[in-house]
């Protein structure tokens, strides 16, 4: 019988509960509707999650977070053993870190969903 996947469950089983909480209420979706097309909202171009469409809420975001997300993008550079490309300017950078931070754990949701 597969169990009932549920959004705390994930929570408490994923690489940064605090960041991914966080991340995943700046992203304003229902778990319902991810866990039905978690594709269609791990992307920064789809346009699909209300919590990120704007600058002024990812570089709010990432301003707020950026030591989480710093933390974070440092593990995953480590793991994959190079750095990532980044934006200069400051405004992109932000938006990139808010969006590297929502791809990093709708990764880890995706692989979750699927087990």
């Amino acid at each position: 019988m597969k169990s009932r996947k549920t959004l705390t469950d994930f929570f408490k089983n994923c690489s940064n509960p605090e960041l991914f909480r966080k991340v995943w209420n700046q992203g304003g979706l229902s778990f319902e509707k991810v866990k039905q097309y978690p594709n269609d909202y791990y992307a920064a171009n789809t346009g699909a999650v209300p919590g990120m469409i704007y600058y002024s809420e990812t570089c709010r975001f990432a301003k707020s977070n950026i030591w989480l997300i710093i933390e974070q993008l440092s593990t995953f550079e480590e793991e994959i053993g190079q750095p990532l490309d980044k934006p200069s300017d400051t405004m992109q950078l932000q938006n990139w870190y808010t969006w590297f931070a929502w791809e990093n754990m709708m990764s880890e949701l995706i692989n979750y969903l699927e087990e």
